[in-house]
């Protein structure tokens, strides 16, 4: 199955992603900027959630596809709550058209805590961040 198409292509990466959210000095801007982001990702059919991984360990759905090609990975996600979608932009913004070894060594705590998101991440949301980055690092092995 194809994946949705990137939304941000080169526009949005890691060191974008900190920079635009430390512009933002409180957290309700982050939080819009968030939103933002999360309603450019595209909306998965019924098919591609069939055929999508679901997330365990996430409070709300969030559903995972991805694609190998040569050495690149790609991924494509979704989520039925709109704070986790723009949580999943930022994660797309640091995986997607990564490599293995990039993948690898990125570490997203630090990405959430540079771009001032980790201390305004309840618990819940903190665990579920990190059961997306389990489900990432199974799906590149």
């Amino acid at each position: 199955m194809d994946l949705p198409s990137h939304p941000f292509g080169s526009e949005l990466d890691q060191h974008t992603v900190a920079e635009m959210l430390a512009q933002h000095t409180n957290w309700e801007d982050k939080y819009r900027q968030l939103i933002i982001w999360g309603k450019r990702l595209p909306t998965f059919t019924d098919a591609q959630k069939q055929a999508a991984s679901q997330v365990s360990g996430c409070e709300s759905d969030v559903w995972f596809l991805h694609h190998k090609d040569a050495e690149t990975h790609y991924f494509a996600a979704d989520s039925n709550a709109r704070i986790v979608k723009g949580l999943l932009a930022v994660v797309l913004a640091c995986v997607n058209g990564q490599n293995h070894a990039q993948i690898a060594q990125l570490d997203l705590n630090a990405v959430f805590s540079q771009a001032g998101l980790a201390h305004h991440l309840s618990e819940s949301r903190t665990n579920g961040l990190h059961a997306i980055v389990q489900h990432i690092h199974s799906e590149i092995k």
